[in-house]
């Protein structure tokens, strides 16, 4: 099944009910044309977007701390409780070393896992730990509307060929600049099971739309 996956990090955009909006734009293309599409809206908002929407709920990370007496940690079995059923972890943007992943994975209570990596090599580190998904993504094209499938066409050819090497049968996303339907169109003829999107899905002036392009590219 291809999959699509909406990081909404924190923009002003779905902070409070515009992340139920958002979520339920997500909602309404999964399971359609044998796509899974994922939302992943900030941390404080979990349990609202999964309690008002249908959608298939992914946190942005969780917390490498464990036990009651950690306040202010983000631990996987609360983010569970809020509804999650899985979280993205080592996104560029809030990295983790491997070894505190290898520690964390076993440690999620049965939510999956994205990992994101910057590189084929670390994608092909990473897919040893047997996560839900792996996503490359090269930092330097996040958030600038030029899409890797694009600029960087080799990268993904490169981390499909490396991880599926390791024995890995998860999915194999892609993300970084991840604008348009001929963006995914071109990702999947690469050997990406799917994409992983953030500002091109929040900043669009009409989440259904752009979302239901996105999806319906994947096929």
């Amino acid at each position: 099944m291809r999959t699509l996956i909406v990081n909404c990090k924190n923009y002003p955009e779905v902070l409070g009910e515009g992340a139920v909006k958002l979520a339920r734009a997500v909602a309404g293309v999964s399971g359609t044309r044998g796509v899974r599409a994922i939302v992943a809206p900030p941390t404080p908002l979990l349990s609202l977007v999964a309690a008002k929407t249908h959608a298939v709920v992914y946190s942005q990370g969780v917390g490498t701390m464990s036990g009651e007496r950690t306040t202010g940690a983000v631990l996987p079995g609360a983010v569970k409780a809020a509804g999650a059923v899985g979280t993205i972890l080592n996104h560029s943007e809030s990295k983790l070393s491997f070894n505190a992943l290898a520690d964390l994975l076993p440690r999620l209570e049965g939510l999956e896992a994205c990992l994101c990596a910057s590189t084929s090599a670390e994608a092909s580190k990473l897919s040893r730990l047997r996560p839900a998904y792996v996503a490359v993504e090269p930092p330097e094209l996040i958030g600038t509307g030029v899409a890797v499938s694009k600029a960087r066409p080799g990268l993904i050819r490169d981390t499909v060929v490396a991880v599926r090497k390791t024995g890995y049968t998860g999915g194999v996303l892609c993300g970084a600049g991840i604008v348009t339907g001929e963006d995914v169109k071109k990702a999947v003829e690469l050997g990406a099971d799917g994409v992983l999107v953030a500002s091109s899905v929040v900043k669009a002036k009409d989440w259904d739309d752009k979302v239901g392009e996105l999806a319906h590219s994947l096929m």
